[in-house]
Order: structure tokens, then C-alpha cells, then sequence
């Protein structure tokens, strides 16, 4: 997963992300933090189900079985 850093809406410098916390049932917030003028910036992701991602449902379409 990637996440995208906004640019600073005050200065225009790539900001850096400081934490992911849990939001509303589904969604997470993601904490930004400008390195040169200190503007905390927050955006809401949604939070994928990590049974459900692409790579999980491949692995279990592999070759894993269960013994037998």
C-alpha cells in the first residue's frame, strides 16, 4: 500500500506523514505534518478489510492446502 504525501496547501512543501489512526467505522485518518512551517494537515482514508485485498484472495488461490 502507498500512501500519497499532499503537498502543503501553506507552502507547497511535500508533507510528511506522522500517524494513521482508526476513524469512523471503515475509515482511518491520516495525520500530516509540513516539515517547514509545522501545518498539520488530516485526511480520511478508507480502510480496506484485509481478507478482501487482492493479495490475500491470490494467496488463497494458490497452491496452499490444507494436510490431508
Amino acid at each position: 500500500m502507498t500512501i500519497q504525501r499532499p503537498m502543503c496547501p501553506k507552502c507547497q512543501i511535500s508533507m510528511m506523514l506522522a500517524r494513521i489512526t482508526p476513524g469512523h467505522a471503515g475509515f482511518r485518518i491520516h495525520t500530516f505534518e509540513c516539515p517547514a512551517c509545522d501545518l498539520i494537515h488530516q485526511l480520511l482514508d478508507e480502510a480496506v478489510d484485509p481478507m478482501k485485498c487482492a493479495n490475500t484472495l491470490a494467496w488463497f488461490q494458490g497452491e496452499l492446502r490444507a494436510p490431508t
